[in-house]
């Protein structure tokens, strides 16, 4: 990969670890200076998503009209300077519940804008013949974060208090300016000429692209279902395995560990399996075969059934994983550069959108059918939602079309 690659690859990497401690260190604030309850707790969690609902797709067509090294560039300074703000605010003993909920707000839009330009940057600056190994190393630095951020969140509150992790995150933006400022990129593509004008246009033509590619639709479909589920199953995991199973919360943390550790290996082998069995084969493979494991999940319990829930979530993560890197590639080199950042944009409205809808759905069926059988509802949807991809056109092809030039 080229030196402009490795340089995305450090920022980025060092700022998903940042934002994996501020996952667990943000929460931590609410509940440790401010004393706050679980609704408010879940107000801040909510924050954090709510800017893909509210500017996702406008953000779309300003990706599309933006340069998006500057773009991502301003995004990582907002981000610092926002974090940045909370601990000042603890230490000088100003802090407030509405602060971090705005400060929250604003770190989640600044977070739509970097999503959205990072994926639609991406493949100008690796190029298609480069932009799967491009992706999967980035997620794998990504799922690395997450098995280790938290933890190190974690510490460094009880070490040195909720709001250095915090500190930390905002530094690690730094980091990701610093390394973008370095980049030497060729010239971004300009606007379409003719390309619909006005907001309500742009947003249109991004939004018919997705509709009239049926395989781009259907996946989108898939990928909301099954994060629906997913988060659903995720909202449970902690409190099925300490409160109805009796397993110790470390020993918990532990088996939830090694299941994560399944998205670092799904990342690490994406790149050569899509080159073995092509990129279409390997997509429908890691959807579909791997769904089932999600099944021993609600099979998981103390003693040798703690296995059982490892293994479940060791496997569906490195399924989910898998073809999450060959959805990304393909939206990267399928889809026009000029409306890349409004197709991604509205992909991951849905996606993203279903975060909430899937924790609230959980503690509905937790509420009224009890946690072991809202697990396995939640399993049966999982397995489910990847069948429809056996009747489009994944199911005969060995790799994903590309955009013709």
């Amino acid at each position: 990969m080229t030196r402009d690659f490795n340089l995305l690859w450090i920022g980025q990497s060092t700022s998903a670890v940042g934002s994996a401690m501020t996952s667990v260190a943000l929460p931590l604030v609410a509940i440790l200076t401010l004393h706050a309850g679980p609704a408010l707790v879940a107000l801040l969690t909510a924050a954090t998503w709510l800017p893909w609902l509210l500017i996702g797709l406008p953000a779309g067509v300003w990706v599309d009209r933006w340069p998006r090294r500057r773009t991502l560039l301003i995004a990582d300074l907002a981000s610092a300077a926002v974090l940045t703000v909370i601990p000042v605010a603890a230490w000088t003993g100003v802090l407030t519940m509405p602060m971090l909920v705005a400060a929250a707000l604003l770190a989640g839009a600044a977070g739509v804008f970097t999503s959205v330009a990072f994926n639609a940057f991406l493949p100008h600056l690796v190029g298609a013949a480069d932009l799967m190994e491009g992706n999967a190393k980035l997620q794998t630095s990504s799922s690395i974060a997450l098995v280790a951020g938290p933890g190190v969140g974690g510490l460094l509150a009880q070490a040195a208090g909720p709001v250095s992790g915090i500190l930390i995150d905002a530094v690690t933006f730094l980091v990701s300016a610093a390394c973008l400022l370095r980049l030497r990129p060729a010239p971004e593509p300009r606007p379409v000429p003719g390309d619909r004008p006005g907001m309500p246009g742009q947003i249109a033509a991004g939004l018919r692209f997705i509709w009239q590619g049926r395989l781009l639709q259907a996946m989108l479909v898939v990928a909301t279902v099954t994060n629906f589920a997913m988060l659903g199953l995720t909202a449970l995991r902690v409190v099925f395995l300490v409160r109805a199973e009796g397993v110790a919360p470390g020993t918990a943390g532990i088996v939830i560990g090694v299941g994560s550790v399944g998205a670092i290996l799904g990342a690490t082998v994406a790149t050569r399996a899509s080159r073995r069995f092509g990129s279409a084969r390997t997509y429908l493979l890691a959807s579909i075969a791997t769904a089932p494991f999600v099944l021993l999940l609600p099979l998981g319990g103390p003693g040798w059934r703690l296995a059982l829930f490892a293994a479940g979530s060791f496997v569906t993560l490195a399924g989910a994983t898998l073809a999450g890197v060959m959805t990304v590639t393909f939206r990267g080199t399928f889809v026009p550069a000029h409306l890349l950042g409004r197709v991604t944009a509205a992909s991951r409205i849905f996606v993203f959108g279903s975060v909430p809808l899937g924790a609230a759905t959980a503690g509905f069926l937790a509420s009224t059918l009890g946690l072991r059988a809202a697990m396995w509802t939640l399993a049966a949807v999982y397995v489910a939602a990847p069948l429809p991809l056996l009747a489009t056109e994944a199911r005969t092809r060995r790799d994903f079309p590309a955009l013709t030039p």
